[in-house]
């Protein structure tokens, strides 16, 4: 069963960064649920905390509109399917459905180039 997770806004549309997204919405065939999004999108700690979370909620597959390429990266090894929205599409999806003109995402430099950070530290879950 695909379990489909999108990063959502306060206004209750998809966000436009998932490291910047409050929640996340998890959709599945019986089901439409919320989490917390635990990331920061600044340490590699929050990258681990989201996957943890979302592996918890058993989410097979990812919505986004941009992710970094550390993430992407991260998600990628982890086994995560991750689709990238269409130009201009922010509607909250209905189903826990891949809508059609998602691209899917299958290398990191696919990411939106992650920006160096004077102050980033390396460590939790691994590179």
């Amino acid at each position: 069963m695909m379990v489909l997770a999108v990063p959502m806004n306060t206004q209750g549309r998809v966000s436009g960064h998932l490291g910047k997204a409050p929640h996340l919405l998890v959709l599945d065939d019986h089901e439409a649920r919320r989490i917390d999004n635990p990331m920061d999108a600044g340490t590699c700690s929050g990258r681990c905390k989201l996957l943890e979370a979302l592996e918890q909620a058993g989410v097979t597959h990812l919505l986004v509109r941009q992710i970094g390429q550390r993430t992407l990266g991260r998600f990628l090894r982890a086994g995560l399917k991750v689709y990238r929205l269409p130009r201009g599409m922010t509607a909250r999806p209905e189903r826990g459905d891949i809508p059609e003109g998602a691209e899917e995402l299958v290398a990191a430099a696919q990411g939106r180039p992650s920006r160096p950070r004077a102050d980033h530290q390396h460590g939790g879950c691994g590179a």
